[in-house]
């Protein structure tokens, strides 16, 4: 089970009028806290209460907004999105963390990489990325569609039903991934930090 799922759909209410829904349901707190936050900021509104869903093990946050909805929709069009997602720097690094935290994993050893299936959704975040001064490789392909794999969480195989594509931060980037953007969610942060701190360590 995939750790997050944000989401953009119609509801249709008791007078019949549908309500645009935009939404997350994520394991960590911190994330759908700060997703909420921004959320409340963007629209206007009082902070946005984080519910607990005890089906799913997630934390879920939603409201209710036509524009965001025409923004969001599946297939996003970022053509609309680029002026506010470039409007400064302090937006793209806004942005590329929310990213982070929703498709981005750093391992134990400090290695980041980014996961998605829209190969040219990649291609933009690298340009982003570029545009702070942070190099990174890809997209490459690390999934085909149509190939098995084998989960050993629940001991079954599943078949891919997407090509998925990865960019791999390069380790001389870290440090500036770290200042500029890093992640909201607490134990991707501590990994990071533990990078540098022993990165630092290694240079004296």
């Amino acid at each position: 089970m995939s750790f997050w799922r944000r989401y953009a759909y119609k509801m249709k209410n008791t007078r019949n009028y549908s309500d645009a829904i935009i939404g997350l349901k994520v394991k960590d707190r911190e994330f759908a806290a700060e997703f909420g936050r921004c959320l409340a900021k963007v629209l206007g509104r009082r902070p946005i209460r984080l519910r607990y869903s005890k089906s799913s093990e997630r934390y879920v946050v939603k409201v209710k907004s036509q524009t965001l909805y025409e923004l969001l929709e599946k297939p996003v069009d970022f053509n609309k999105l680029r002026m506010y997602i470039e409007h400064c720097n302090k937006c793209v690094a806004a942005f590329l963390k929310g990213f982070a935290d929703s498709d981005g994993s750093i391992d134990r050893t400090g290695y980041i990489r980014f996961f998605n299936t829209d190969r040219e959704l990649l291609e933009y975040i690298k340009e982003l990325l570029k545009h702070l001064g942070i190099e990174s490789i890809g997209p490459r392909p690390i999934k085909m569609q149509g190939k098995t794999f084998y989960n050993p969480r629940t001991m079954k195989r599943y078949i891919h039903n997407k090509d998925e594509y990865c960019i791999y931060i390069k380790a001389d980037s870290n440090v500036d991934f770290h200042r500029k953007i890093g992640f909201t969610i607490v134990r991707k942060q501590k990994r990071l930090e533990n990078y540098i701190k022993k990165h630092q360590t290694r240079k004296h």
